[in-house]
Parts: C-alpha cells; sequence; structure tokens
C-alpha cells in the first residue's frame, strides 16, 4: 500500500524493555502502510529505554517520542492517545512485534466489512516468531455484530480475546474510554467497553501480532495487592454486561468467574486473606459456569472444584501451576 489513505496512529507505552525495544519499534516502521503516526511513550523506564527512542525519532519523522514520569501501562496508553491525531488507533506493546502487514491488513478487512474496529489472531513467541502461515492453513476473515464479539470476547475464543493489541479501531469508538489507572486487568476492564460503543467487528484469522513469552512469567509472577483488581473489575464487567446485554449474562458470569479463579491460582499460600477473598467472589458466579455449556472445560473443572471446599481446591490450583510450569518452561 502506499503513503495515502487514513493516518493511523500506533502508542507504544515503554518500561524497562531495552532487550526488546528495537525489534518492536522496527516492526512497526517497516509496515507496508505508511502513513502512520508512532508515538513511542517512555513512561520514566530507568535503562536506555528513553535514549534508544530518541535515537528513532532522529531517523523516522513519523516517530513522536514523549518523555513521563512512571504511571504504569495504562497510564501511558491513556497518556499516547490524547496525543494522537489518527483517524484509526493501534496498541503495540513494547516488547512484542507486528508482522509487516499488520496495519495493511487490519485496515482492508475493516473497510470491506464497514466496521469500527478490526482483530487479527496472535502468536505467542520466545525468540523468532512463527509468522509464517503452515502448508494446507486457510486464512479466512469475517464480520459480526457487537453483541456477538462481546460474547466471544467473554468466552476468551481465538481472536475476540480483550486485549488491547491486536486490533485496529476507529477513534470513534475508544475515544473517551480510558483505561483504568493503578489496577491489573486494564485490558479486561476496557475492552467490552469498546465493543458496546461498535456497530461491527471485523477479524481475519492470519496471525498477525506476536505476543512475547517471558520464561516462567506465568507462575512466578511476584504477589502484588493489584493482583486484587479482579474483584472490582469483575464485579464491574458482570453489572454492565448484565445491564446492557441481559442476554449475555452467563457468559458475563463465565469471564467473572474466570478471571478471579487465574488470579486466586496466582495468589501466595501465605497470603490467605487475600485467597479468602477472591475465593468468596468465585462462587458468585460457580453455579452459572458449571451449567454453561458454552463455558471453558477448564472453568467448568474449577467451578466443580469449588463445592469441595477452599482446601481441596488449593490443592487442585497447585497442581495446574505446577502443569503450566512444565507445559510453558
Amino acid at each position: 500500500m502506499s503513503s495515502g489513505g487514513e493516518l493511523v496512529s500506533v502508542i507504544v507505552p515503554i518500561y524497562k524493555v531495552e532487550e526488546y525495544l528495537r525489534e518492536c519499534v522496527d516492526s512497526i516502521i517497516n509496515q507496508t502502510y505508511k502513513n502512520l503516526e508512532i508515538i513511542l511513550v517512555d513512561d520514566g523506564s530507568p535503562d536506555k529505554c528513553g535514549e534508544i527512542c530518541d535515537e528513532y525519532a532522529r531517523n523516522d519523522s513519523r516517530i513522536t517520542v514523549y518523555h513521563k514520569e512512571n504511571g504504569g501501562l495504562s497510564d501511558a496508553r491513556n497518556y499516547g492517545m490524547s496525543r494522537s491525531h489518527g483517524e484509526y488507533i493501534i496498541f503495540v506493546d513494547s516488547d512484542d512485534v507486528i508482522k509487516a502487514n499488520f496495519v495493511e491488513e487490519l485496515m482492508n478487512v475493516m473497510e470491506k466489512y464497514g466496521a469500527d474496529m478490526a482483530a487479527g489472531s496472535c502468536v505467542a513467541f520466545y525468540n523468532a516468531v512463527p509468522f509464517e502461515t503452515k502448508s494446507g492453513e486457510e486464512i479466512y476473515t469475517g464480520c459480526t455484530d457487537a453483541d456477538d464479539a462481546i460474547r466471544r470476547m467473554l468466552y476468551q475464543e481465538e481472536i475476540f480475546s480483550t486485549s488491547a493489541c491486536e486490533k485496529i479501531y476507529r477513534r470513534a469508538v475508544i475515544e473517551g474510554i480510558e483505561y483504568p489507572v493503578g489496577l491489573y486487568y486494564e485490558d479486561l476492564a476496557t475492552a467490552y467497553r469498546i465493543l458496546l460503543k461498535s456497530s461491527k467487528v471485523a477479524f481475519t484469522s492470519e496471525k498477525l501480532y506476536g505476543y512475547r513469552l517471558r520464561y516462567g512469567s506465568i507462575t512466578r509472577q511476584n504477589y502484588s495487592p493489584k493482583m486484587l483488581s479482579c474483584i472490582l473489575v469483575s464485579r464491574q464487567l458482570y453489572s454492565e454486561i448484565c445491564e446492557k446485554c441481559p442476554a449475555l449474562r452467563v457468559a458475563a458470569a463465565s469471564r467473572a468467574f474466570s478471571v478471579n479463579r487465574s488470579t486466586y491460582f496466582l495468589l501466595p499460600y501465605d497470603h490467605k486473606e487475600e485467597r479468602m477473598k477472591v475465593w468468596e467472589e468465585m462462587k458468585k458466579y460457580r453455579r452459572e459456569v458449571l451449567f454453561d455449556p458454552h463455558a471453558r472445560k477448564r472453568e467448568r473443572l474449577a467451578a466443580l472444584m469449588t463445592y469441595l471446599g477452599p482446601g481441596f481446591f488449593h490443592m487442585f490450583s497447585k497442581i495446574y501451576r505446577r502443569y503450566l510450569m512444565r507445559v510453558r518452561d
């Protein structure tokens, strides 16, 4: 695609990713779609990220760098959004990469269906990004309405993740929505609200976004009080979905249960008070999840295990964590 077309703002929040930053920014500046405004938000990074950003800005006029005090991922995204000018918005995490045709393909899909946003498929990687299409693999595109997109997101179907990345948004559907500062699960707290403002959501199965895995990161996260954000975020999600899309109440229960269950699995054993708070939250949704044929099997199994009591459920969580360590490490 030529340098013509609508301006697309690519917002990159940056913090302590010196090792991966060049690979990320290179994947953005080498896009086949050229009419980009690339906003690099140095969120008070203590390493050389700020210097690297300034170096890129000197060599590419499309890049604007902002250096700010550390405020976290949500604050950096909001900061970049408020200073962007594009008709379309994209978020890229600073240790990830995007395929060379990421912007072009999502623009094409969105315009093809007259959609307000478009999502591509994501591929996880440790080192090299396997963007290549496998032999015999068919790439398909499609479009759906907001209610169906929310349902798929709540059931965590492929392509319809809650991630702010992997997607392109028409400014009108994301403007006015801010990522919550000071909380974990900022994507979950925001994704359904963007979908509620959309009329059509387009998608492609092509793997366009590379999500970098860190060895051991899934099972060895350090405890933070912010982990209990799962309670507030899940309550807000469940309440708003029940109010605005009552037909999706059971699906909302599935997602609310899931985020609390995954948090419970990460909480250290000696943080009993925190674990019991999350435990009580899970119990609110477990019956709906247990009898929901559309819920993920792992969530229905976990919902069943809660009826055996917190002691047994904690044993179940330890077994599950060990399984993740074997699979991911």
